[in-house]
């Protein structure tokens, strides 16, 4: 199993407040706190040590990677989640990159499709 960092309960409750008028929900994912959209239940970001991971296209999480400008985010160890990266505390000081990345992230997963009900599984008698 992997490490998981530490969650950072100052950073949650600061996205919390930024995120206080938007139309989204918390729950908690890979230990820690994500928020998912309101309008598809897809999750957008998540906070992460530190650092957050953030929802954006395969082709700019492609572009972040390669550039060293973020990480893969690999909550498992040996998959990379393919439309999330991860970036550290040193992108999100401000809260005007902050509220950059919390507005791409929603932008992208607010053209994803609403996700579907997951069936219940009938158990056989």
């Amino acid at each position: 199993m992997v490490d998981w960092p530490k969650k950072d309960e100052a950073l949650i409750e600061h996205i919390d407040g930024l995120l206080a008028a938007a139309p989204v929900h918390r729950k908690n994912m890979f230990g820690t706190s994500a928020w998912f959209l309101e309008s598809n239940d897809m999750m957008f970001i998540g906070a992460w040590g530190e650092g957050i991971m953030v929802r954006i296209s395969e082709e700019r999480t492609t572009g972040l990677i390669e550039s060293g400008e973020a990480e893969p985010f690999d909550p498992m160890g040996g998959k990379p989640m393919r439309e999330y990266v991860l970036l550290n505390g040193e992108r999100i000081a401000e809260d005007e990159d902050l509220l950059d990345w919390l507005d791409q992230a929603s932008e992208f997963a607010g053209t994803l499709p609403p996700k579907q009900p997951k069936q219940k599984k009938s158990r056989k008698k």
